[in-house]
C-alpha cells in the first residue's frame, strides 16, 4: 500500500497511575519526504509521542491515521504502526545480541522474509549509509566495537527495514563529529528515498540546514509547530539550555 502521510489527530495518553497526562490533545501531521526537528525540555513528552507512533503502546484518546495517494484515511493500531514506522531509542546498542555485524544488522530484514543477494544488498547498503564498510566489519563481533561504532550498527539495523517512516530520539548522543555527520548524511538520504522523519533532540545544531520543520513540546502539548525558517535556532537553543519556556511569550 502506497503511504502519504501519518496524520494524528487529538492525541492525549496517560500513564498508568499518574495522574498528571503524558500527553495532551496533540494533533500534527507527518509526510513523506520530510524532515521535522522535535525539541522540548526533559519530560515534555517527546520519548512518550516518539513510542506512540512507534506502536510500542496505544494512546489513551485521539487516532493516529494513515492518509494513502486515494485520500483513504485509515486509522492505525499499534500493531499497524510497528510494520510502519522505524523507531530507535536513545540506547539502541544495548539491544545488540548477534554474534557478528552482518547477523545484526540483518535481523530485521529476515524476519520480513528478505534471503540471499536481496538480503545482503540491503544489509550493506544499511552499514554503508552508517559509514561502514562492508567488507570491513560484517564479520566482526559488536561486543569488540566502541560505543560510538554499536551505536551506529543498531542504526544500521533499523535503516536496513525500509520503513515509510522514523522516529529517532536522541540519536546522536554519545556520538563523535564523524558519527553526527554521517547520521546527518543518513537523515538527508532517507528524505531523498521518500520517507518521513522526526528527530528528537536536545542538539538543536544539528538540525541546522537540514529540517522542514520544527516541532516543540511543553508540558505534554504541542506548542511549536512551524517551518524551520520561521525559528531563531539560536535563541531556542539557549532557551533549552537554562530551561525556559519554548515560547517566548510562556503564556501563549
Amino acid at each position: 500500500m502506497d503511504v502519504e502521510k501519518l496524520t494524528i489527530e487529538q492525541l492525549d495518553y496517560r500513564y498508568l497511575g499518574v495522574d498528571r497526562p503524558a500527553l495532551r490533545n496533540i494533533s500534527c501531521s507527518l509526510g513523506r519526504n520530510q524532515i521535522i526537528g522535535l525539541v522540548g525540555l526533559s519530560a515534555s513528552g517527546k520519548s512518550t509521542f516518539g513510542r506512540l507512533l512507534k506502536g510500542l503502546m496505544e494512546p489513551s484518546g485521539g487516532r493516529i491515521m494513515l492518509w494513502t495517494p486515494d485520500a483513504d484515511n485509515i486509522q492505525q493500531q499499534a500493531a499497524d504502526r510497528l510494520k510502519l514506522v522505524g523507531w530507535v531509542g536513545p540506547h539502541p546498542e544495548v539491544q545488540i545480541f548477534a554474534e557478528s555485524v552482518y547477523e545484526e544488522t540483518a535481523y530485521g530484514p529476515v524476519n520480513q522474509g528478505l534471503t540471499g543477494e536481496l538480503l545482503t544488498e540491503r544489509v550493506n547498503r544499511a552499514l554503508n549509509s552508517m559509514g561502514f564498510e562492508p567488507q570491513q566489519v560484517s564479520e566482526r563481533n559488536p561486543a569488540e566495537l566502541s560505543g560510538g561504532e554499536k551505536r551506529r550498527i543498531a542504526l544500521a539495523g533499523v535503516i536496513a527495514m525500509h520503513y515509510p517512516f522514523y522516529v529517532f530520539d536522541e540519536p546522536t548522543a554519545s556520538l563523535d563529529y564523524s558519527g553526527r555527520e554521517a547520521f546527518r548524511e543518513l537523515v538527508l538520504k532517507l528524505k531523498d528515498e521518500g520517507c518521513g522523519i522526526i528527530w528528537i533532540t536536545h542538539e538543536i545544531h544539528l538540525l541546522q540546514g537540514i529540517i522542514d520543520r520544527f516541532w516543540g513540546m511543553e508540558d505534554g502539548r504541542l506548542v511549536l509547530d512551524t517551518h524551520a525558517d520561521n525559528v531563531d535556532m539560536r535563541n531556542l537553543g539557549k532557551r533549552l539550555t537554562i530551561g525556559e519556556s519554548i515560547l517566548e511569550d510562556s503564556s501563549s
